[in-house]
């Protein structure tokens, strides 16, 4: 479980939030991609932080901070998932055993 110090930052130079977005979680600032997103990609292709930053060229540093952001809040994002998922069932997109 993260810090609360580490949980409450505000000061990110790489991250910010979406007023108005579905989604509480923060996105890459310039991009339409989620922090979350960010990392599990990097993570399904086995990349590391220097090699996903070239591939979106992105500074390493908005990589690891994607990174830091992510483990400090595992449970906004599972939220944020967990909202998506009632959605589509809502709308009748998925089945409830699919959830």
């Amino acid at each position: 479980m993260a810090t609360p110090a580490l949980k409450d930052r505000t000061d990110y130079q790489y991250l910010e939030p979406r007023p108005g977005s579905f989604y509480q979680e923060m996105f890459v600032r310039g991009l339409n991609l989620r922090a979350s997103r960010l990392i599990a990609w990097m993570e399904a292709e086995e990349l590391t932080a220097a090699q996903a930053a070239a591939d979106r060229s992105l500074p390493v540093e908005a990589v690891l901070e994607a990174a830091d952001y992510v483990k400090a809040n595992a449970d906004v994002i599972a939220h944020d998932a967990d909202r998506e998922r009632q959605l589509l069932r809502d709308r009748g997109l998925i089945e409830a055993s699919d959830l």
